[in-house]
């Protein structure tokens, strides 16, 4: 007997799909601060004073010199006068010495060879400078947001553009500090102490890099740290 086996046929394989490729959405970005218009926008304003709040922070804008006005007048004046090589050379010294360097050198050599009552002056006179500095350029400047002349205006500019803000004047700051804090300990070198640091301020304003107003104001601060210090260190002496 002869026995067929049932022939047994594969079903024939399926080919291969090829799954077209999923499409994950984009995440979505995170909507712009500074495209909001409301976040720049001032939310109190008066006159040349506006206050914005922009990315959580509250900023007290002041705007520049009104055309016309008394401190736009005096900054024309005091930037215009004669500029030469020679004069621009000298104004330019004077202002570097409100940087602080020149007004720490000298309370550190008055510290020296002054005697106790020098050495609590010399003492009293650095850190003053030092203090204003500090005060005006980390506390002051972020807080009130004032362009510099030279920003989209005519001014003659004699050296570096500082990329801070103007508003008020570190260098005559820091002088009038300084020269606060000498003349209370040695009251004959009141003259010529606030002399150079009139100076300082005039040579900001004749350089192009502060309104009249920055450094009247920054006086203003330096005559009050000034005699927070000077007060201090003839307390302790």
């Amino acid at each position: 007997m002869v026995l067929f086996e049932p022939d047994l046929q594969m079903p024939p394989a399926k080919k291969p799909t090829r799954r077209s490729p999923v499409k994950r959405a984009a995440p979505k970005a995170a909507p712009s601060k500074a495209a909001d218009p409301k976040a720049t926008q001032p939310v109190v304003e008066a006159g040349p004073v506006a206050v914005h709040v922009a990315a959580g922070e509250v900023a007290v804008v002041v705007a520049p010199p009104a055309p016309g006005g008394i401190d736009r007048r005096l900054f024309t004046f005091i930037n215009g006068l004669p500029h030469t090589t020679t004069s621009d050379r000298y104004v330019s010294v004077l202002s570097d010495l409100g940087e602080g360097l020149g007004w720490v050198a000298g309370g550190a050599a008055l510290a020296i060879l002054g005697g106790p009552k020098g050495r609590r002056a010399g003492v009293a006179t650095a850190v003053a400078s030092l203090a204003a500095t500090y005060v005006v350029q980390q506390r002051v400047k972020p807080l009130f947001r004032r362009v510099r002349p030279f920003v989209n205006r005519e001014a003659r500019v004699v050296g570096i553009r500082p990329a801070d803000h103007s508003f008020p004047s570190g260098h005559t700051a820091s002088s009038f500090a300084a020269a606060t804090a000498l003349a209370f300990f040695y009251p004959r070198a009141a003259p010529l102490a606030y002399t150079v640091a009139v100076g300082v301020g005039a040579s900001r304003v004749h350089l192009g890099v502060h309104f009249p107003s920055d450094a009247a104001v920054g006086g203003v601060i330096g005559i009050g740290i000034g005699t927070f210090s000077a007060w201090l260190f003839k307390k302790r002496g």
